[in-house]
């Protein structure tokens, strides 16, 4: 066994839900992603109690320092650990599996520990007292110090972990992702499903692996830097260009921005490959391949040079010319969503579906993706952004894009899990869970909105202002039912049968990994 598959055997209760036993000659594809969902999932499992205990901390007038606490650390187990990690482990098994190339050697082994090293090193920093949000911008760490609000070694552990995981996300998963891609030989014994870079199943894989390479790269050189000087290697003096306000926010949003869009853009690629899977009459083919990829350049075009909408009501104030740019190239990526909606809906008329737990989720978190598209659209509006930039609307648009996410590669996963761990899952567990998650995800977005709307600030421990509370409990409502529908899903995983020992669902008439 590798030791990717021994430490995922060896995990209490998580390492039981995803144990390969499967065929033997896959583990070179299934290990490291096995070891990436596990993990995932506690990571999850956290980001869900963090968020449960939010409205909580409210409601029952506890300390409001327990508020930002469990806020941070909320969004740090969530972004990452959560939600980049899923996609990281799903993706690679994707991309391995149609391609025929193993997932072996350091690079994923060091994708694996440099993202949940570095997660466990930022939450340690949360806990010692660390409150930053999303948006890390410079100076606000050393400000916390100055004014007592945490201490510099806080700041340095918390920064090392966010290199850690930035060192992941910008440099170690694109290079590994582009080195399946386009170098080493293939295994015909790995081959799943083959796919060319034509297919839209593969073209957007590609085109977010280069686009967090070459957006993230600013980030990581000026992030290096700062760390060098927290850690007195060099002095700060050396590093003042890294430390400007105008520098710091700007190389940061360029990478933040595009994450979000190239993690878009791989969902969607992902869609693209999952749908015809399930069609009814077994054509296993898109509507239109060509409307596909072009819905995906477009995608990529428009979303680069979107990222200006972030700096509306912040330092520095931009040209209105850029303000205005951003506005535009927001609204532009609309073009490229439309393209998307029109080739799965007519995919699904024109063939049919067969609604299984997988596909289910897969369509109900590109749902909520869209609804979470039309408020992105307003608050990227200039004037807008004004109103609502600094509210709840914001926190909502992030934390919908987020769960819109996890629960696309939650139904890819249920498609690929099968073969990643040789057990299958029970349908009607599965459709519990579709359900739930998809009530909760859509009832805690729109409660996030209504709340922004009405005026109540994000990050803000103080709800029972203005009559807020009301939104505080229709968050906890369904953040209840988000939990309900993890439990499920971690019930079923839990309790999945082996390939052939009973019949609790009928295994994949063609490889499931696409």
């Amino acid at each position: 066994m590798s030791m990717a598959s021994t430490m995922v055997a060896s995990v209490p209760v998580f390492g039981r839900m995803f144990k390969l036993e499967g065929e033997p000659e896959l583990h070179d594809i299934n290990a490291w992603p096995a070891a990436m969902i596990m993990a995932s999932f506690i990571w999850f499992s956290v980001a869900v109690l963090l968020g449960i205990s939010m409205p909580l901390t409210q409601m029952l007038g506890l300390d409001a320092s327990l508020f930002y606490t469990a806020v941070t650390a909320h969004g740090a187990a969530m972004a990452f650990p959560y939600v980049f990690q899923l996609m990281m482990g799903v993706g690679l098994h994707r991309a391995a599996g149609c391609l025929g190339k193993p997932l072996t050697g350091w690079l994923p082994a060091a994708a694996f520990w440099c993202m949940n090293i570095g997660g466990i090193l930022f939450t340690i920093a949360i806990l010692m007292g660390l409150k930053i949000s999303y948006a890390v911008m410079y100076p606000l760490p050393i400000v916390g110090v100055e004014t007592g609000q945490w201490s510099m070694t806080s700041v340095v552990i918390g920064f090392t972990g966010i290199a850690g995981i930035l060192l992941t996300v910008i440099l170690l998963y694109p290079v590994l992702t582009i080195k399946l891609m386009f170098f080493g030989k293939e295994r015909e014994e790995l081959v799943l499903s083959r796919r060319t870079l034509g297919d839209p199943g593969m073209l957007g894989m590609a085109m977010a692996a280069f686009v967090l390479l070459i957006m993230g790269m600013p980030l990581l050189i000026v992030a290096s830097a700062v760390l060098l000087a927290l850690y007195h290697i060099i002095p700060f003096a050396w590093v003042g260009w890294a430390t400007d306000p105008l520098v710091f926010q700007f190389v940061f949003y360029i990478f933040a921005h595009n994450l979000m869009e190239a993690m878009a853009i791989m969902v969607i690629s992902a869609v693209y490959a999952t749908l015809p899977l399930y069609l009814a009459d077994g054509t296993r083919k898109l509507y239109s391949t060509k409307a596909a990829n072009l819905a995906l350049w477009i995608l990529l075009l428009t979303s680069v040079t979107s990222f200006f909408h972030h700096f509306y009501t912040m330092f520095p104030a931009l040209p209105s010319a850029l303000s205005y740019h951003g506005n535009i190239m927001s609204w532009g990526t609309a073009i490229g969503a439309a393209i998307t909606i029109f080739t799965v809906a007519m995919t699904i008329i024109k063939h049919g579906l067969r609604p299984e737990a997988g596909i289910m989720a897969v369509l109900m978190g590109f749902t909520l993706y869209i609804l979470d598209g039309a408020s992105a659209i307003v608050t990227s509006n200039v004037a807008f952004s004004f109103q609502l930039h600094g509210t709840m609307w914001q926190a909502g648009h992030t934390m919908a894009v987020l769960i819109a996410m996890s629960m696309m590669w939650m139904g890819v996963l249920l498609h690929h899990y099968p073969v990643l761990t040789g057990r299958v899952l029970d349908p009607m567990r599965g459709k519990w869970f579709v359900i739930l998650f998809t009530v909760g995800a859509i009832g805690v977005s729109y409660a996030f909105l209504a709340a922004g709307a009405a005026g109540m600030p994000r990050r803000f421990a103080s709800w029972n202002q203005e009559g807020w509370m009301i939104y505080g409990y229709l968050i906890l409502f369904f953040g209840l039912c988000l939990a309900l529908s993890m439990v499920i899903f971690l019930i079923d995983v839990s309790k999945a049968r082996r390939i052939g020992e009973g019949v609790v669902a009928s295994p994949p008439k063609a490889a499931p990994a696409e």
